[in-house]
This record gives C-alpha cells, structure tokens and sequence, in this order.
C-alpha cells in the first residue's frame, strides 16, 4: 500500500488492473519485524527424567464388573 495510505481514489481504483505482483514497489515499504522470543533450547531441559506416579491403577476394578454385566 503506497505510504500506508488506505483511502485510494478512483482512479487508482481503475488503473489497478494496470498493475503486476513483478512491479518494483520499492525496498522502503517491506521491513522485518523484530523476533518476540527467541528459539534457543536448553539441551539440560530435554534429557531430564520425569518421574511418573501412577496414581491410579492401569485397569480398574469397575471395567472388569462392566464387562462381566450382560443384562442386555
């Protein structure tokens, strides 16, 4: 958009189809933004084992009596 100027007249309006994505639209328009976080990994975080307590048992007791209901 030229100057970030979002009201065009008509006769930009008309003349758009005059123009190509190849036209040089000059370097000053298109800029990199600055990075909001960087990507760097903290190798020590990712080899760190977790240990994991099972609170619960792997097959409870309830799923067994379901399945030995058959009042269908």
């Amino acid at each position: 958009m030229p100057n970030n100027n979002y009201n065009y007249g008509a006769a930009y309006i008309m003349g758009s189809d005059k123009t190509s994505v190849n036209d040089d639209m000059g370097s000053k328009q298109l800029y990199r933004e600055s990075l909001e976080f960087t990507t760097a990994v903290d190798q020590d975080a990712l080899q760190v084992d977790m240990p994991k307590k099972q609170t619960k048992p792997t097959v409870e007791a309830s799923l067994f009596k379901m399945a030995e209901e058959r009042d269908y």
